[in-house]
Formats: C-alpha cells, structure tokens, sequence
C-alpha cells in the first residue's frame, strides 16, 4: 500500500480503472455467460446465448474503452498541467529544491506548486509594502529637504512666498485680514565676528524655535534669508498682529544665547508688521510695506515693531 502511495497518478489511475471497470466486467461477463447456460439448459435455444454475447459483450467493452479514454485524457491533461506548474516555480523560485516533490504524483506536485507560489507571492507582496513605506520615507524627506529650512526647521524662502501667494488669494476672494511680520536679529554680523559663526548658527535656530514657540498652528514661520525671518498670520487684524510681533519681540529680548565659550549674551530683534485691508495685491508688495517698517524700527533705535497700514494711515511703534 505504502508503494502504492508513492507512485505516480498515471500508476494510481491504471490501478484504478482495472479495479473499478475491468474485474466488475469481467466479473459481469461471468456472470451472464453462466445465465445464459443455465437458460439454455432449461429452454434449449441457443438463440439466447447468442444475442446474450452480441449486446451484452460490445456494451461492456464500449463501457471499458469509454473509460479508459476518460482516465487517459484526464491523466495527461493532469500530467501537462504539473509540467507547466513546475516550469513556472523553476522560474519563480530558480533555487527551490526539488527532492520536495520526487515522491508525489501529479495532482500532489500541483497542489505543492500552488503552495509554493502562494508563499512566494505573499513575500512579494510584504517586500512591495516595506518598498512602499520605504519611498513614502524617502518622498516625505525630499518634501521636507524643498520646503524647510536646513538649520532653523522653519519653512525655507520659496515656500515662504509660494504659501503667501496662496494665503493672499484667499483673503482677496473672501475679504478676510491677512498679515505679516518681517523680523530680522539686530547686529547679527557683529554677533558672527564677536563670537563665530558657529554661535551664529545656533543664535539663528534658537530664534526659529522662539518664534515657533510664540504663533499659532495656523499660522505659517519661515527663514527668510540671512538673520531674516518671516511669519505669515492669516485671519488677524493688524492690531492683534502688532500683539504677536511684540510677543516674539520680548521672548528674544530675553532669552540667553550661547557665545560658544561658555558665556550667555543677549539678543535683540526688530520687526516689521504689513497686512492687507483691501488694497495691496500682490505678495511682493506685502513683503515690501512690512520691510519698510522693518527699516523704520531699525531706524528709530532696533529692538521694536513697527506697522505700516496702507495709506499710511498710522504707525504704531511698540517695544523698548
């Protein structure tokens, strides 16, 4: 029996269709031939036997050889099919042993094949998974390498003005307020001689971090260039702007910063606050009436906001 296992379909399939078709009719055979002796015996004619042997005989052979070609088809086609499988694995899987399927008939290699496939595509599919989060990774990184700062983390210059553009739109087509603060550290380039640029570079990311610390979710931080920053504050009326500016103004004023040996100084910067109220149109002209202010409170002394309103219609100074 155990031998029997082993062995190919085709073997399986012969041991079949002589146990299911070809002893049962023989069997059968047998059977009517000692029917039809015992009829003869009892009546005599041997017509009996005659038309017994011509129907009985050709049925139970055309039944036999219907079989066999059912048996036969199926076996190839079963036979072909494990081929094509095992062609297809050697080609998925080129290093998969193949002692794995030397004991198994056809229908048990397919079976096998299918399995294998199956494991292999869902390896494929977790490895398209890890390459999908790998390049979400990296696409999330080159975003973030286009629009932000490399030192402060703040928003970069282009994104800066792309994000104004968006922002003055909106409140052009729905006449909401929208505002500006140009901010920029008072004496910086003596601040780098003083004490290097490496202080520099960590005065400018600790200015980054205080005005982060001191605007809303809303509203948008960028290193505009140099010691220059930028806040852009939609939905804020100039006055409430003037409160943020100052806000960030004082959180400076008094923050330590790092001189590089060891010692703590302070620093200072001036800003200039613009917003639109119905006139201005472009980006550019916002960022030019807040510079304007901006100079304004270099001017007067640094370390103060200043406005500018369009028209000129007030200047509000605050600061020390």
């Amino acid at each position: 029996m155990k031998q029997l296992i082993n062995c190919g379909l085709t073997y399986k399939w012969s041991v079949a269709y002589l146990l299911m078709f070809i002893l049962p009719m023989g069997y059968m055979l047998f059977i009517i031939h000692m029917l039809v002796g015992e009829v003869e015996a009892l009546q005599g004619p041997a017509s009996v036997s005659r038309l017994s042997m011509l129907v009985g005989v050709p049925a139970a052979i055309v039944m036999s050889v219907s079989a066999f070609i059912l048996v036969s088809r199926s076996t190839r086609q079963l036979t072909a099919t494990s081929r094509e499988a095992e062609k297809m694995i050697d080609e998925i899987i080129p290093e998969r042993p193949k002692h794995e399927t030397a004991d198994m008939d056809e229908a048990q290699r397919i079976s096998s094949y299918v399995t294998d496939m199956i494991g292999e595509l869902r390896g494929k599919l977790m490895d398209m998974d890890r390459y999908a989060q790998d390049l979400k990774t990296a696409n999330n990184k080159l975003v973030e390498i286009a629009v932000n700062d490399g030192l402060t983390g703040l928003y970069n210059h282009k994104h800066a003005m792309h994000t104004l553009q968006t922002e003055l739109e909106r409140a052009i087509r729905f006449s909401h307020p929208l505002s500006i603060c140009m901010i920029d550290i008072d004496g910086f380039k003596n601040f780098n001689d003083s004490y290097g640029h490496q202080a520099g570079d960590k005065a400018l990311a600790r200015v980054g971090r205080i005005i982060l610390d001191n605007i809303r979710n809303v509203d948008m931080a960028a290193r505009y260039g140099g010691e220059e920053f930028m806040i852009i504050i939609p939905e804020t009326m100039p006055i409430d702007t003037m409160e943020v500016a100052e806000r960030v103004r004082s959180a400076v004023e008094s923050a330590e910063f790092d001189s590089g040996d060891g010692r703590t100084v302070s620093v200072t910067v001036s800003i200039g606050v613009s917003a639109y109220m119905g006139l201005i149109v472009t980006p550019e002209e916002l960022v030019a009436s807040s510079d304007k202010n901006l100079y304004k409170a270099k001017r007067t002394g640094k370390n103060r906001v200043c406005l500018w309103t369009e028209g000129q219609v007030e200047i509000p100074v605050m600061g020390a």
